[in-house]
């Protein structure tokens, strides 16, 4: 299981989402066999991956037995209890396992990679993901760095060291087809720079240059909010109950979501049985899939015994909180949706996208797009910066992010860091 994925996560989820087995269920039983002969006796290396959507893709794989598995993540306390988690099962993992409390795009990441046996599936889940990375210029430069300049080079290091010879996949989001904030427009640009590895001829690097073989087949997959992973809003609900704090949520904003074991299924079938070169997207309707997050909150109240009282100031929703638990409701605070980057509704697939059959009944594919020109400009500029030279303006950044991404359409809001 994954390490968010207890009882009360699951029970949650099946509570506001009013499905208790999975979306893409169908398509796991259909292609099995395929999915056997993909992973079984093989060695995959998981980056990023000691988090919950992660751990959840690695659950699914181990299923299928491969050889060996390494994770690389920084977060000690997180492959920590991955480990305590691993040795824990009913059905102990009976091949290799190690951890790396690697940061993927370093020069030590890449030492490891240059001395162990190559991994023939490459999975990667590092990201800087939360809009709020663009509340200033230092965040900003940071997301960049880690969903740009970092992947850059975690991925020359694979073409230049054979690793990833049935496929590299990275997680990409819902937030990158036609882009309003910055976290989903460097995601937008994260795809092209994956397209860019997986193209022969090119470069092994667009920042440091040399010469290597082009991935055999890269992959990626955009998909909804994964409900109570590490650091969302409806894991948030969770802890503000455990401090006794209010409860906050946009009104009108709704998501498509699916659970961590979808999300887990969801990687892993993109990772193993998507064509390369494409984004993979699930065909979830608005409807059946869409929820908001006052809904979950409310699901998140009831599932406590607690009914919401709603607020709309946030003192009063503060000074509230003993009167209201005294009385068995909670302070539910709800606000507008005016913060930087924000859509009512996320889509999957971007205007001038075309989706086409994978073989997949749940999801669509989307051929590759991009320029790798204008993506050259900004890593420079964002290494740049990072090495302690010329530090652009948050102007700047955004313009040479809207010159790697004209889709994005980014206007300045309020930041999600004035919220409570």
């Amino acid at each position: 299981m994954a390490l968010c994925l207890t009882p009360e996560i699951e029970a949650l989820t099946a509570r506001f989402t009013g499905r208790d087995t999975s979306l893409f269920q169908d398509d796991m039983d259909a292609r099995v066999d395929e999915l056997v002969q993909m992973v079984q006796g093989k060695r995959i290396l998981l980056v990023g991956a000691a988090g919950s959507i992660g751990s959840a893709t690695l659950f699914e794989l181990l299923a299928f037995k491969p050889s060996a598995v390494t994770v690389m993540d920084t977060s000690e306390n997180n492959l920590a209890e991955l480990i305590r988690t691993l040795r824990s099962l009913d059905t102990p993992y009976e091949g290799t396992f190690s951890v790396e409390p690697l940061d993927y795009g370093s020069a030590l990441a890449g030492s490891f990679l240059g001395n162990t046996e190559p991994f023939d599936l490459v999975l990667s889940f590092a990201a800087l993901k939360h809009v709020r990375s663009e509340r200033d210029d230092l965040s900003l430069l940071r997301m960049l760095e880690v969903n740009l300049v970092k992947a850059d080079r975690f991925l020359a290091s694979l073409r230049q060291h054979g690793h990833g010879s049935d496929g590299v996949f990275f997680v990409s989001t819902d937030k990158a087809a036609d882009p309003v904030n910055l976290m989903g427009a460097s995601k937008r640009a994260m795809e092209s720079l994956l397209w860019f590895h997986g193209t022969p001829g090119n470069q092994a690097s667009l920042l440091d240059g040399g010469e290597a073989p082009a991935l055999a087949r890269v992959t990626t997959a955009r998909f909804a909010n994964v409900a109570f992973s590490d650091g969302s809003l409806p894991w948030a609900f969770l802890r503000r109950l455990e401090k006794g704090q209010p409860l906050a949520a946009p009104e009108k904003v709704r998501r498509y979501f699916v659970s961590l074991k979808e999300a887990g299924q969801l990687c892993l079938l993109a990772a193993t049985l998507c064509p390369k070169n494409h984004v993979m997207v699930p065909k979830m309707d608005p409807e059946r899939d869409g929820f908001s997050f006052v809904e979950i909150a409310h699901a998140v109240l009831e599932q406590h015994g607690l009914s919401p009282k709603v607020f709309r100031e946030e003192a009063q929703a503060r000074d509230a909180i003993i009167s209201c638990i005294e009385e068995g409701s909670y302070p539910l605070l709800l606000t507008s949706a005016d913060t930087s980057g924000e859509k009512l509704m996320e889509t999957f697939v971007a205007e001038n996208e075309a989706t086409s059959d994978v073989g997949l009944q749940a999801f669509w594919g989307v051929a590759a797009q991009g320029s790798s020109e204008e993506l050259s400009d900004l890593l420079h500029m964002v290494n740049e910066a990072c090495s302690g030279n010329d530090r652009p303006t948050m102007d700047t950044l955004i313009a040479a992010i809207n010159a790697c991404v004209p889709a994005l359409s980014h206007t300045k809001g309020k930041s999600l860091d004035d919220r409570m």
